[in-house]
């Protein structure tokens, strides 16, 4: 049997579109029972025998839940599902031959079939979902199984009762009801049929049957309510479709109130279950967008706040105004957001061999609270003497009471599923190497840190709760306190690290994910800082694996320091694209600040060079790129003439003899890039790259000195040709000027390494304002006297052998280099 996680997702669609049609075909039914029971006998009954109908479409969940659940983990779902689409034939023949006979006991028994067959189809439907897609896709085919179970109820309703106006008139009420039922029952033959392909699954084998299984009903909703994780889920869900029961009859009884005489309320009222039914087809699909690779119970709060709202609108409301249409499709919006992650939360935490019976406790409860909610309709209706209307009002009052229970116990959640609606609004995430994510137990996530944001993309990306833990400064700011709060983000200082340590460890150990950022604070310069050593003493600490993960892509956001300032600027483009890679998992004595460096480096580095092979496109784009800067000033010496970029590209195509045999030899080497040499491109082309995810690209003036031969010619001339900048040459070097005003008006000195197999390297900045070697990049260095400067993006290395690996497009060994203490690439003393 496949990997789940392998398949396909089409997989589901036959047991999507059958489920659908079994849910189309049952309300069909019961919204045309009580129209002919108005027709027939008197509208005054139609309330009364759409109660009981209700009721017996419920009762069959209430007795064969245990069975139902017994058998769904005792066979293999794809039989249980078939046999039960078949059993739908058997409910619909027997009420088809009630409406030929004319006898409505008969038709209530037709119903009370039907049910039975739901019974047993629900658990084998719902647990079937997490074996033929696995864990990750769950929450998405969760929303879209609810989504079009929602769309077959309420389209049910709605052409049921349609179709019956359309017919009662000619054919009465018994014969629009049989001509209806004749063309359902062929529909659930169609059900049948489609799904034949959905994929074979293995039995869990439960155990043996046994009478006491009939009986279990309390000890497994004892054993539901028992389980912490599952507890409110089932409660949330079980009230929802007990309230959706109740607002069911308010509307049927409502569109009798508002239409005179017996004809045009199942067309009225079909038109509002089409309105709800649109609106949850709009609340799944979003619940299933966010929910993609998570389950995002934190909508349920959204959606429980939303409904009250709702039906407070929908009492104040005229029934035939555009306001109430408009409530209708909120509240289907607002319940899709409440119910969808709910059952997929209920899914997915269940354990395999107990799905089954979770599943069918959770709708014994769903059913006990849809029989309990027809009580309060009948009391209030028939007791109370209350108006549809007034029933909304009474409705009210509890679903504000859930919605703010609802928002208490899942404010942190909330918080994250409105984060992750905003982040989808700007960004686009791409998770790569997701597999390698421990889908139980503790464990460190080790990132780089380029943004503030960065938090917020690691919670989005994960399928699982992050934790993180941050420096207490940052509680300064009352948003940030505020937002730690929520998140219960621990917090570490200098004067409490022992404490803020031993919590992080005990957390890891009770099996949640902690994320440290372990450069200690947002790189300034864009290139990865040294990493700090406390994550290596956390994970050790705690016996936890550690899991490397880098964020690309991120220098550039708003929440970054490019261009020399956090927030204050528009971003680059949008949606802004961001990469989150997930590496292999390091455990026992791998786990060192080296190794965890050079970890999250070398996932940045293949990360670079995908981005590489997407810019590059070959040479076409370099050459795009070159023939684009063919205005302004490419270079201007101490004396004579400014040369133009113009001037110099036509160097490149034929010989000029009146240049200077400095620019002859530039025009050559470009020539050879253009006449094909696809790997000077590659390094050109990675050089412009990496340089512009530099601080150094926020700065208006370069200074270059002539000191490095191979280090200019990864400069000049592409710096002016294909970088856009100005060369200017005088005694004390090249001077490069940036063609559009920049952050920072100084001029910094930049020296470093460079190799001729994989081009700039490392960078080392100077300059002769303090202020700029640490005042504005908040005491990150950018230089250090001797060394070679920082490593650039794009690149991983370690040590081998005692030898320095250096790993970029090629792969290139030193024996004189080395990383120091403070993250700077130095020539080695032994070298």
């Amino acid at each position: 049997m496949s990997d789940p996680s392998e398949r396909s997702f089409g997989v589901v669609w036959p047991l999507m579109i059958s489920q659908t049609i079994g849910a189309f075909n049952d309300n069909a039914m019961k919204a045309v029972l009580p129209l002919m029971a108005a027709v027939q006998i008197g509208k005054e009954s139609m309330d009364t025998v759409n109660q009981q109908v209700s009721i017996l479409l419920i009762l069959p969940f209430v007795l064969l839940a245990p069975f139902a659940g017994w058998v769904s983990d005792r066979f293999s779902k794809k039989k249980v599902v078939s046999y039960a689409l078949l059993g739908q034939l058997l409910g619909l023949g027997v009420l088809m031959a009630a409406l030929f006979v004319r006898s409505l006991e008969l038709a209530l028994s037709g119903f009370f079939l039907l049910s039975v067959q739901s019974a047993v189809f629900s658990p084998a439907k719902k647990g079937i979902l997490k074996e033929l897609v696995g864990a990750n896709r769950l929450g998405k085919a969760v929303g879209f199984m609810e989504m079009l179970a929602m769309v077959g109820i309420l389209g049910g309703a709605f052409v049921g009762a349609f179709a019956f106006d359309q017919l009662v008139g000619q054919r009465g009420g018994w014969g629009a009801a049989l001509i209806l039922c004749a063309f359902v029952t062929g529909f659930a033959m169609v059900s049948w049929i489609v799904s034949w392909p959905t994929p074979e699954t293995k039995a869990i084998r439960a155990e043996p049957f046994h009478a006491k299984i009939l009986f279990s009903h309390f000890k497994d909703l004892a054993y539901l309510i028992r389980q912490p994780k599952l507890r409110y889920a089932a409660l949330g869900d079980a009230w929802f479709w007990g309230l959706g029961s109740f607002f069911y009859l308010v509307l049927v009884k409502l569109s009798g109130e508002v239409v005179d005489g017996e004809m045009g309320m199942g067309s009225l009222y079909g038109y509002w279950f089409a309105l709800l039914g649109v609106g949850i087809m709009a609340g799944s699909l979003f619940a299933a967008y966010l929910n993609k690779g998570r389950i995002e119970i934190g909508l349920t709060a959204l959606g429980a706040l939303g409904m009250p709202l709702c039906f407070l609108v929908l009492f104040g409301e005229n029934p035939l105004s555009w306001g109430f249409d408009l409530s209708s499709f909120c509240l289907g919006f607002f319940g899709a957001l409440f119910f969808v992650p709910l059952n997929g939360y209920l899914q997915d935490q269940a354990k395999e061999n107990e799905r089954g019976k979770i599943l069918a406790a959770t709708n014994l409860l769903t059913q006990a609270s849809g029989i309990a909610l027809i009580l309060v309709h009948a009391f209030l209706s028939s007791f109370l003497g209350l108006t549809a209307k007034d029933e909304l009002l009474v409705v009210f009052f509890p679903s504000l009471l859930i919605g703010i229970i609802s928002f208490r116990v899942l404010i942190e959640d909330f918080c994250r599923s409105c984060l992750r609606m905003l982040l989808l609004l700007f960004y686009r995430i791409e998770v790569v190497g997701m597999g390698n994510f421990p889908k139980h137990g503790g464990c460190l996530l080790v990132c780089n840190h380029l943004s503030f944001a960065d938090p917020v993309f690691i919670g989005a990306a994960f399928p699982r709760k992050i934790r993180y833990l941050a420096h207490s400064r940052l509680t300064e700011s009352r948003l940030l306190s505020l937002v730690f709060d929520l998140t219960k983000t621990l917090t570490v200082s200098s004067e409490k690290s022992l404490k803020s340590l031993r919590s992080a460890v005990r957390l890891m150990k009770e099996g949640v994910p902690l994320c440290v950022f372990a450069e200690g604070g947002i790189s300034r310069t864009g290139v990865t800082m040294p990493f700090m050593r406390g994550p290596v003493v956390l994970a050790k600490g705690a016996q936890v694996s550690v899991v490397p993960v880098h964020l690309d892509k991120v220098w550039g956001s708003v929440f970054s320091m490019e261009r020399g300032i956090f927030f204050k600027k528009f971003p680059r483009r949008w949606p802004y694209r961001v990469k989150v890679r997930v590496g292999q998992v390091m455990e026992g004595d791998s786990i060192s600040q080296e190794n965890c460096r050079n970890a999250v480096m070398e996932l940045g580095r293949q990360s670079f060079f995908e981005r590489a092979e997407v810019e590059r496109e070959a040479l076409a784009s370099l050459r795009k790129k070159l023939l684009r800067q063919d205005d302004g000033i490419f270079l201007l010496g101490e004396e004579g003439q400014p040369i133009t970029r113009r001037r110099f590209l036509n160097a490149v195509f034929q010989d000029d003899h009146d240049l200077s045999p400095l620019i002859v030899k530039w025009a050559s080497e470009v020539r050879e890039v253009l006449d094909g040499n696809e790997r000077l491109a590659e390094i050109h082309l990675c050089n412009w790259m990496r340089v512009k995810e530099t601080h150094f690209w926020d700065y208006q003036k370069l200074r270059l000195s002539f000191e490095e031969e191979l280090w200019l010619r990864q400069w000049l001339p592409w710096a002016g040709i294909l970088w856009g900048w100005e060369i200017r040459i005088d005694k004390e070097g090249f001077h490069l000027n940036a063609s559009t005003p920049k952050r920072f008006d100084s001029e910094l000195g930049l020296s470093g390494f460079a190799t001729a197999s994989n081009g700039l390297v490392s960078i080392n900045a100077s300059s002769s304002e303090e202020r700029i070697l640490n005042q504005e990049l908040d005491q990150q260095k950018i230089f250090k006297d001797g060394a070679l400067g920082r490593v650039l993006a794009g690149y991983s290395h370690k040590m081998e052998r005692k030898k320095f690996i250096l790993r970029g497009k090629i792969k290139e060994e030193f024996d004189n280099l080395k990383v120091d203490e403070d993250g700077f690439l130095s020539f080695s003393s032994t070298g």
